[in-house]
Order: structure tokens, then sequence, then C-alpha cells
């Protein structure tokens, strides 16, 4: 790697965003990180027993970008909060730690 010199720009620092979608009052060690949850929805089988089926996975960013999946991996959706993606599609919101 000779005649490699470092970067003549100085760095740049990004200030983590305390108030983002990542934030978590009643956590705020994990204020800007990204969290991770599922979109559940709970029904009934044949025989009244309980189901529960995955909608989405989903990852709330820093920042207020909120993304969801489905789980088998086709189609990306976009929303206002993991709270709106759970109204919207019916389901129960669950963070995973």
């Amino acid at each position: 790697m000779d005649g490699i010199r470092g970067s003549e720009q100085p760095p740049v620092y990004h200030e983590r965003d305390p108030a983002g979608a990542g934030a978590d009052a009643a956590d705020p060690d994990r204020a800007g990180t990204a969290r991770l949850f599922m979109l559940v929805q709970e029904d009934t089988d044949d025989n009244d027993v309980p189901v529960r089926d995955v909608v989405a996975y989903g990852m709330a960013l820093p920042g207020g970008h909120v993304l969801t999946v489905h789980p088998s991996g086709r189609g990306i959706s976009n929303w206002r909060s993991p709270e709106s993606a759970s109204r919207r599609l019916d389901s129960e919101l669950v963070w995973l730690r």
C-alpha cells in the first residue's frame, strides 16, 4: 500500500439524535440506535387454539425512518412510526431486544 496517504479532509462526527425514532424514553442507552420489531396478528384455528402470525418485520431508525418487510421478503414499506404501521396493518407491535 505504498503511496497511500490519509485524507486531507477533516473527520465528520455525527451527533446522536436522542429524539429520533430509535430513541426510547424508558431506555436512554438505546438513544440513536436502530430498534427492531415485529408486527403480529392473533387469530384462532379451527379448534379455537390461538395462532399468532408475523405480518411484518420492522426497523425504527434514528431520525424517524421506519421500514417494514413482509416475512416472505417481498415488499418493503415506509411508515411514519412503528405504531402507525401497527394500526394500519391491524396488528400488535412487539419490540425485539
